[in-house]
């Protein structure tokens, strides 16, 4: 072979293909003990790591004040709303967001990352547990799909947001879109349940919320062939059919 032939091009890994997805990656340290360092990307993942989840610093609720999220967008910190459970919550979640960004951008104020977070396998954990006391096989037969069937739905909410002239006008004034947090990161959550769950996240304009050892074997094992494609028409099915069970994805301990 000349030495002048081209060699073939290494395959871009999980975490670059995430990227090229329209997928950020965020390091979730929340569940590291106090006394701990808090870990950081390594230095083969830094490059595609946009951010850290501190721990001590949980999440908003959906319901919170515009004005208290406009005293944390005025200190430069990144914002995460959440956890919602469903369409209803998300619709909570991202109105605050807004009006926030509103009073931010009137103000002057920076305008950081803001997440609305999502855990599918936090959704299907507690709507699996109100299916088994159906009983019926049936209801056995919808356990583990109510979390993306709801990531899916949330996506399209996001989506239809981002093309409304009130988030046209806070753009034209350079503030950043919201994005949807999908949290694969749990202390009872197993690694090879996190990966799962991320593999299936990968929605353009999104963001993952992967632990270190997540992160890590994402990227050694992961496989991306490009973004998660949104089915509308199979996800409002799952949602539709839950409700026979008495079960909603916004209040599954309802």
């Amino acid at each position: 072979m000349s030495t002048h032939t081209p060699l073939p091009a290494r395959p871009a890994g999980p975490l670059r293909r995430a990227g090229e997805a329209g997928v950020a990656i965020w390091l979730d340290c929340r569940h590291t003990s106090p006394c701990e360092p808090v870990p950081q990307p390594d230095p083969h993942t830094a490059g595609v790591v946009q951010g850290v989840l501190l721990p001590g610093r949980p999440a908003l609720p959906p319901g919170t004040d515009p004005d208290r999220i406009v005293a944390v967008l005025a200190e430069g910190r990144a914002v995460t709303m959440g956890p919602v459970n469903g369409v209803a919550g998300y619709r909570q979640a991202v109105n605050a967001a807004l009006t926030a960004l509103e009073t931010a951008v009137a103000a002057g104020l920076p305008t950081p990352p803001m997440g609305i977070e999502y855990s599918p396998a936090g959704v299907d954990a507690v709507v699996d547990a109100r299916l088994d006391l159906a009983g019926s096989w049936e209801a056995k037969a919808m356990q583990g799909r109510a979390g993306l069937a709801g990531a899916h739905l949330l996506h399209a909410a996001l989506r239809h947001d981002l093309a409304t002239d009130r988030w046209t006008r806070l753009a034209a004034h350079g503030a950043r879109a919201p994005f949807l947090l999908w949290s694969t990161t749990a202390p009872s959550l197993g690694v090879d349940t996190g990966v799962a769950y991320a593999q299936r996240c990968l929605f353009p304009g999104t963001a993952l919320a992967l632990s270190p050892a997540v992160l890590r074997e994402f990227e050694a094992r992961g496989v991306v062939t490009g973004p998660t494609a949104p089915d509308i028409v199979e996800a409002q099915r799952i949602v539709d059919t839950l409700g026979w069970f008495g079960v909603r994805l916004d209040a599954p301990t309802g």
